[in-house]
């Protein structure tokens, strides 16, 4: 409940239009009030005496009664789902944004269909909770109280018989309830790992078909299905069981009533017109009891659904701006790991005491084998994850000491598996400059040799990528990346294995793009094709976490090491290849 409450401070800035809603349900519970006295002055008064212009005057209050209500309650809705709609805007909104500024570690350990659940089915049963369950939940609330009251005034003793009844709801709901709770909050659980195993295996629905495990995902999922069928029909049951119990203690009400009133009936002191009344009356305080009961199902989806999107705005991101972070407005490239030390998990180091510097200016590349740290260095360069022990510097700085939006603005990635997003491709080039003119696009474009392509396209630049657009090969996505970043114009430049993925043709095209993009720029590249790291100024080369050579191309190759051994595994079959190829494979080298 304390995350409920949390959830209602949403509403403080519309507190107004709170207070409003709130009269309204109270005019709404009002407004029944009269109907039970009209039933009565039709028994007790217009038959009895005969009296017929009673009973048009009863006809016409009946419609003005219903038109009042109907206008009240309509207004009452709309009010309701204004609110409701605004409060999950708020928090859509604050989720996603407070999501986008997580730290990469939250994500490393979390499925994205599971993340995405937050935002959508979570959130969605929060909604339908508010704009749907709470207002009859606050009006059946405030109804019980009024008719309560009313039914004492009216008659004393059937109103005590009558409410000897409510605290039997209330036990009844109270042996039920935390069971109810556990399953419910379970299914939540359970139907979230689905939606993220789901969205893992369509993504990468390649390589299922690659290895024919179709079969075999497809009765996996069977098995997810049945598992959350069970378990939903268990909640089913419990709710079923609990309405049923509550229609059985509505029942024993309604017979004492019956039972009683009929008795004070016969006996004089009590008007059929009254019991009749009073009968209707028990409509207004039963049925808002039962429908609390009901309205159980939907609070226990809500408070779990709001526990886990207040589980989420609580996790605090990792990597935040010191109180006293710098601005830095311009970069040189200067860059700097001081004896840094650091592993995801933090008894286990993926690097350990790596210390070298770098000049403005400089290509550096990165070798080493899967799992050396190579990918580990540039995370920390752009701030992705924080050192474990020791600095990374920027021109000096800190990086953890200058504000991470400045800094990574110096900072441009173009990375093997290359993002785009459902976009034009003006807009997937602007992503890391929106302010770029078009002749800025168009220029970037043209340096990455894509100007061209994308003017053979019926929308040229305004062609949309992705299911309602066009689909980019592997070489031309490569070159909307480095269009990204050439109009970025960041001082330092990372290149994460960005061809390895390319046939050696399409290599050699983006491989010159890339030689425009670096000039000027201080550069790390990680490679595992040892060619394109030829011009490099220094090669840094990695193992087990650690710097174990650190030179030239000609320095590294020319004496014993992890790199000449690379280098000879590489290039041992190059004598036994043809003239052509081994022209081609010059090429790309060079």
């Amino acid at each position: 409940m304390h995350n409920f409450k949390r959830l209602l401070r949403y509403l403080k800035p519309y507190r107004y239009r709170v207070a409003f809603a709130v009269l309204l349900m109270f005019a709404v519970t009002l407004s029944a009030i009269p109907m039970p006295l009209l039933q009565k002055q039709v028994i007790d008064v217009a038959i009895v005496d005969g009296d017929t212009q009673m009973l048009v005057w009863i006809f016409w209050g009946v419609i003005a009664l219903y038109g009042v209500r109907g206008l009240i309650s309509y207004t009452l809705n709309s009010l309701i789902g204004w609110l409701g709609q605004r409060v999950i805007f708020d928090l859509r909104f604050q989720s996603y944004r407070h999501l986008q500024r997580l730290s990469l570690a939250y994500y490393d350990g979390r499925q994205p269909g599971k993340i995405m659940a937050r935002l959508t089915s979570d959130i969605d049963v929060i909604q339908y909770a508010l704009t749907s369950g709470f207002v009859n939940f606050i009006t059946d609330l405030a109804t019980i109280v009024i008719v309560t009251g009313w039914l004492l005034f009216l008659e004393w003793r059937l109103a005590l018989l009558t409410l000897v009844i409510l605290p039997l709801y209330v036990i009844n709901y109270k042996l039920l309830l935390s069971r109810i709770r556990k399953v419910s909050v379970e299914l939540q659980e359970r139907r979230d790992k689905m939606i993220g195993t789901l969205t893992e295996k369509l993504s990468a629905i390649a390589v299922v078909k690659a290895f024919a495990r179709e079969n075999h995902e497809t009765d996996y999922f069977m098995q997810t299905v049945k598992d959350n069928f069970a378990l939903g029909m268990t909640q089913t049951k419990l709710n079923r069981f609990l309405g049923a119990t509550s229609q059985l203690i509505r029942m024993l009400g309604t017979g004492g009533l019956l039972w009683y009133g009929g008795a004070l009936v016969l006996d004089r002191n009590l008007n059929p017109g009254e019991l009749l009344a009073f009968y209707g009356y028990i409509g207004y305080l039963y049925d808002p009891a039962v429908r609390l009961v009901d309205f159980n199902v939907q609070v226990q989806w809500a408070l779990a659904a709001i526990d886990r999107v207040f589980e989420t705005l609580d996790t605090s991101p990792e990597i935040v701006d010191a109180p006293e972070a710098a601005h830095l407005p311009t970069v040189r490239g200067e860059v700097e790991f001081k004896r840094v030390t650091f592993g995801y998990d933090s008894d286990q180091p993926v690097i350990n005491d790596v210390s070298f510097c770098v000049d403005p200016g400089e290509i550096i590349g990165i070798v080493g084998p899967s799992g050396a740290g190579k990918t580990t260095i540039v995370n920390l360069l752009a701030r992705f994850y924080d050192v474990n022990q020791g600095q990374v510097l920027v021109d000096g700085h800190d990086v953890r000491k200058v504000r991470l939006e400045t800094m990574r603005r110096h900072i441009g990635m173009v990375t093997q598996e290359t993002i785009l997003f459902s976009v034009t491709l003006k807009e997937n080039i602007k992503y890391g400059r929106k302010s770029a003119t078009d002749a800025e696009v168009i220029a970037a474009a043209r340096s990455a040799d894509l100007h061209d392509f994308i003017m053979s396209l019926p929308d040229g630049y305004e062609t949309k990528i992705g299911e309602d657009g066009i689909k980019l090969s592997g070489g031309q996505k490569q070159r909307m990346a480095i269009a990204r970043a050439i109009l970025a114009d960041p001082r330092i430049l990372i290149l994460d294995d960005a061809t390895s993925a390319l046939d050696s043709h399409t290599e050699a095209n983006i491989q010159a793009a890339l030689a425009d993009l670096m000039k000027g720029r201080t550069n790390f590249v990680i490679a595992h094709r040892l060619s394109t790291l030829m011009n490099a100024d220094r090669i840094l080369v990695l193992d087990k976490g650690r710097i174990v050579d650190f030179g030239t191309h000609t320095d590294l190759v020319n004496r014993p090491g992890l790199y000449h051994d690379l280098y000879q595994e590489q290039f041992k079959t190059v004598g036994d290849l043809s003239e052509a190829e081994r022209a081609r494979l010059l090429t790309v080298a060079a």
